[in-house]
């Protein structure tokens, strides 16, 4: 049957109410990659110390994490065939180290691309304290690839911004994927990788999104706000291919202005790209 717009448009959610430590933060930034050989290393202190962990903006989605409505049978969709595609995060304050967040959500949009290319689905989470403040803005962007052509518009869609493409960018950073002994954010399916991923080598696992979304956001940390956590304002990602274990990424970053920025991440030594038309603001 065809994707019902009005029913996914207003799917019912419920908050959620999640009470994390300073180890919860500490386990979040060893699945990004934290404590790992490497530049980062030094930097990377601050979220690991467990006197007095300094919580990473991109917890937040590790926080926001849970519910996989897609595959409810009420929602009539085709799941498996469902891609994570976008995912952004808006700060509106620091994330305490530990305390307790209320997770609410709600679908903004369904778009319909046509059967060929599938339905979009625009989910915002929102992370706010108990007394209401809201803490944090999440938008992630799912595609339904066997839902498209059932009557809606992609009018209003999301485009790519492309990085600039006229100039070398002005920074470039190497760092280390977490490895197979410690894969916080494993992808929860069984793969043969080596099978399934050009170039992978045997032994190496899948990472979740959330998993490169904090990886990329530790090197935004350092290369834009000085590794102060309180300084990013707005980070978001385009999901172009898989991270695996125990692989090296490249950020190359372009500035756009005083206090933008626009990047991508390759994985090095199978030569793909990984996130794409990624774009950065913070407190310069």
């Amino acid at each position: 049957m065809p994707l019902d717009y009005e029913k996914i448009k207003n799917w019912p959610f419920k908050p959620v109410t999640r009470r994390y430590t300073r180890a919860d933060m500490i386990r979040f930034a060893r699945g990004f990659g934290a404590g790992l050989p490497g530049a980062l290393q030094q930097d990377d202190a601050c979220f690991l110390d467990p006197n007095g962990a300094v919580a990473m903006p991109m917890s937040a989605v590790a926080l926001a994490d849970g519910e996989f409505w897609q595959r409810d049978p009420e929602a009539g969709l085709c799941w498996q065939q469902m891609v994570h595609s976008a995912e952004a995060i808006t700060m509106h304050g620091p994330l305490p180290a530990e305390g307790v967040v209320v997770v609410t959500r709600r679908n903004v949009e369904v778009y319909d691309r046509g059967v060929d290319k599938g339905a979009m689905v625009l989910e915002q989470q929102h992370l706010s304290d108990p007394s209401g403040e809201l803490l944090v803005t999440i938008d992630v962007t799912t595609v339904l690839r066997a839902d498209g052509g059932f009557g809606g518009t992609a009018e209003g869609a999301p485009k790519p911004k492309p990085v600039p493409s006229d100039r070398a960018p002005d920074l470039v950073l190497e760092m280390a994927t977490p490895t197979r002994d410690h894969p916080v954010f494993q992808l929860a399916v069984d793969l043969d990788i080596a099978a399934s991923i050009p170039n992978a080598r045997p032994g190496q696992l899948m990472l979740r999104g959330v998993g490169c979304f904090g990886l990329a956001g530790r090197a935004v940390l350092k290369l834009l706000c000085d590794n102060e956590p309180w300084r990013l304002r707005y980070l978001g990602v385009r999901y172009a291919g898989p991270m695996l274990t125990d692989e090296t990424m490249r950020i190359e970053l372009w500035r756009t202005g005083i206090d933008s920025a626009a990047f991508r991440m390759h994985a090095v030594e199978r030569d793909v790209p990984v996130l794409n038309h990624c774009h950065v603001q913070f407190d310069a």
